[in-house]
């Protein structure tokens, strides 16, 4: 770092103004062009995502057409008299039974139209076990007993009033023995006695069932139609239909139940948009997916925007170069005879010659010569008058590594659904920085200390969890005693993120007491330790800050003490390794600032 600002000093100014303003200038048109990208590409998608909403909501009204088809051959079926007759009359005469058959073929087809027929097989099975099939020249693979023993049938029976769908892994026809299949099951009720005396079943292969939404599906957009208990029973993903997926249908739950258009969420690994609509007369939710990076490459040209911008920062850069280099060429010629008066010398006037700017300029910093050398002189006689300057210029700074990932652990506490643990964790969080920021009180209570490190405590608990535990021990009438703001919680830093490198576990105890007039704070962990020759180094430099809260080391809360209260006071450290470290900070028990 030394270097670089030795290397900077040595350039010129036009070399430092121009570096100025063309990493401005880069670096605006970057982050214009990153934000304008992030902007557009986030209307562009809700935009697609609601549209998308609309294409679910067509997809729905088809199955509703499908279903009044369907319960429209069930009606008709359960109106036709020779159904119910076939399916009772266990002596029925081989001549009757032909008229019979004849009847309920001619009934059905001359109600229900031939094309509604169409990707369906439609089966009637009575309680005697009889069946027909209806519609097609489909047949049955397997007896009508098996099919009365059925889960499905059982199911049905449950509620007989409901028309009920259901998935299954294989049909019981021919033409749907291949294939998963949706069956819609009516229970046959005598109309005066409401005892059942069959079953209608229509079925319907997934391949036809898809054909209702196939031609929505997309690259990167698909549809998948889920039952209540998870199981994926439709899907343009031929390879997950059948199986069981609990996460996604309990999102498209969460999307129904809060009456949102989409979400926004990560799947597989992929950033995706998930849409939902229920299809209530099935008791199905139909779910589309949207892989957001596959849509946006497809339509969205980053790399186009980038370029103008970068050509557009050129332009502008090349531009500015040359009004630069024409508005310190002057400056340059007057700052080679400067050199005189780096060393001191304040005596050193620079001759008032040149161009107007010059010489307006050159005779300014004449007179700020004259100015300086009586400032420098009164300086010199004020310097032990400035020892509160120097205390206040230890003054630290929040580091902004801290807060950004502090707002990132809450934003995932509220992701997670924390809402207690992101209450409490927001409180402290205001707490914290209201009494570091908003207090410009040096000296605070002890009390107020210990109220600070619980908020600093809380909140590294909230990032990374509750394996360190922290406990404050202060006795009663140690709790008005005032000290410097902020001496404590740099030493529970140093131990939460260095005492335990090797720890998974630990344990950090803070003691105030009071003992001869002097007020002890002893920060103890059961750590790593630390060496003798790393608590030299601790106490003569800064340690680096990384994600620390503020800029404080241990040897600026060191330097403060000293410069408050004397060399008789200040910051001890004592250590073994791997059994743990022991800070001991001593400074008079006040309960009132006065100056040493």
């Amino acid at each position: 770092m030394s270097k670089f600002s030795k290397y900077l000093q040595s350039t010129s100014l036009f070399f430092r103004v121009a570096s100025i303003v063309i990493i401005s200038v880069i670096s605006v048109c970057i982050f214009t062009a990153m934000i304008t990208i992030n902007i557009s590409k986030n209307v562009l998608a809700d935009t697609f995502f609601k549209s998308n909403y609309k294409v679910l909501t067509q997809i729905a009204e088809n199955y509703t057409v499908l279903n009044d088809k369907i319960i429209n051959i069930m009606n008709v079926v359960d109106n036709i008299p020779d159904f119910q007759r076939y399916f009772t009359d266990e002596h029925m005469s081989p001549q009757l039974e032909y008229k019979t058959l004849y009847n309920m073929a001619t009934n059905l087809n001359n109600i229900v139209q031939k094309k509604d027929f169409e990707d369906i097989t439609v089966i009637a099975v009575g309680i005697n076990g009889s069946t027909y099939i209806g519609g097609n020249s489909d047949r049955l693979i397997i007896d009508a007993s098996e099919i009365l023993k059925a889960d499905i049938t059982k199911n049905a029976l449950t509620n007989k009033n409901i028309v009920s769908y259901q998935y299954l892994e294989n049909g019981f026809t021919n033409s749907t023995k291949s294939y998963s299949t949706i069956v819609t099951i009516k229970v046959l009720c005598d109309k005066f006695t409401k005892e059942p005396y069959g079953f209608v079943y229509v079925l319907i292969s997934e391949n036809n069932f898809r054909k209702y939404y196939d031609y929505f599906v997309g690259n990167g957009n698909n549809i998948t139609i889920m039952s209540n208990d998870g199981i994926i029973i439709s899907s343009n993903l031929t390879s997950k239909i059948g199986s069981k997926n609990l996460d996604l249908y309990n999102i498209s739950t969460n999307i129904l139940d809060n009456n949102i258009k989409y979400i926004n969420t990560k799947l597989n690994s992929s950033d995706v948009a998930i849409l939902a609509k229920h299809l209530p007369t099935y008791n199905f939710n139909i779910v589309g997916t949207i892989d957001k990076n596959i849509f946006l490459d497809e339509i969205y040209n980053a790399s186009e925007i980038i370029m103008v911008s970068i050509l557009i920062a050129l332009i502008f850069i090349v531009i500015t170069f040359f009004i630069i280099r024409q508005t310190t060429k002057p400056i340059s010629a007057l700052v080679e005879t400067m050199p005189k008066i780096i060393h001191g010398d304040f005596n050193n006037h620079i001759p008032v010659i040149g161009s107007y700017e010059v010489r307006e300029l050159s005779s300014a910093f004449n007179y700020m010569l004259d100015g300086l050398n009586n400032y420098v002189h009164e300086q010199i006689k004020m310097q032990k008058a400035k020892r509160k300057a120097e205390i206040h210029a230890l003054q630290m700074q929040i580091n902004p590594h801290f807060i950004y990932n502090t707002l990132a652990s809450i934003k995932w506490l509220m992701w997670q659904g924390n809402v207690e643990k992101t209450i409490e964790t927001i409180d402290a969080f205001i707490s914290l920085l209201q009494n570091t920021i908003s207090n410009k009180n040096e000296m605070i209570t002890i009390m107020e200390e210990i109220d600070n490190s619980k908020n600093y405590v809380l909140i590294n608990h909230a990032r990374y969890g509750n394996d360190i535990n922290v406990n404050f021990f202060v006795v009663p009438n140690c709790e008005d005693y005032i000290i410097p703001k902020l001496i404590l919680q740099p030493f529970i830093e140093n131990a939460f993120f260095h005492g335990f490198t090797d720890k998974s576990t630990g344990s950090i105890h803070v003691f105030v007491n009071e003992q001869a007039g002097n007020l002890i704070c002893e920060i103890i962990d059961n750590g790593v330790g630390i060496t003798n020759e790393d608590i030299k180094n601790i106490l003569r430099k800064s340690s680096k800050k990384h994600e620390h809260f503020t800029s404080i080391g241990v040897n600026n809360v060191n330097d403060r003490i000293k410069l408050l209260y004397g060399d008789d006071y200040g910051v001890t450290i004592t250590s073994e390794l791997n059994k743990g470290t022991t800070v001991k900070v001593i400074i008079p028990a006040q309960k009132e600032y006065i100056e040493s």
